[in-house]
Parts: structure tokens; C-alpha cells; sequence
């Protein structure tokens, strides 16, 4: 089965909002997450981003580029979620 490329895709609100954020994470550690799980990883992500930093994802969902100070916020976050996930799954 060929691995699909999955996008950000979630029930959180904002697809722009899941759209940058994902752009924050190195594509290499994405691909990590098995594609069979990976849609599901994501959108799990970027729910726990928009209830736990509401301000930061309403930031994100707004057009245009992402301020400096939002888009380090949002990287150390995204990418702590991601390097605790695959530690605790051994990927």
C-alpha cells in the first residue's frame, strides 16, 4: 500500500490555522508517524493546540503571515507535542 500524503486535516476549526502549523513541523518528522495513524495524529495535534492555547490558535486562523512571536510560540509547542509522542512510541 503506498504511504498517503496527508494534510491538515482535523476537527479543529481552522483549516488555515492547521495548515500553518503543520508547515512549523520538519517534514521529517511527520513522516516518522506511520501514515496509517498520521491523520489521526495530527488532527489529535492541532485540537490539543486550539483548547490548551486558544489565543495562539486564533492567531494562527487569522490571514496572512504568522507574527514572529506567534510563529516560535507555536513551533516550540507543535514540535514538543511532536518529539514527546514519538518518544513515548519509540519512533
Amino acid at each position: 500500500m503506498a504511504e498517503e500524503e496527508v494534510g491538515p486535516i482535523g476537527s479543529s476549526s481552522s483549516k488555515a490555522a492547521n495548515e500553518k502549523i503543520l508547515a512549523l513541523v520538519p517534514a521529517e518528522s511527520v513522516k516518522r508517524i506511520p501514515f496509517f495513524v498520521r491523520r489521526h495524529a495530527l488532527s489529535k495535534t492541532f485540537e490539543k493546540i486550539e483548547h490548551e492555547h486558544p489565543d495562539l490558535y486564533a492567531a494562527a486562523a487569522r490571514e496572512g503571515e504568522l507574527p514572529e512571536d506567534v510563529r516560535e510560540q507555536l513551533s516550540q509547542i507543535v514540535n514538543g507535542i511532536f518529539e514527546q509522542k514519538l518518544k513515548k512510541h519509540s519512533l
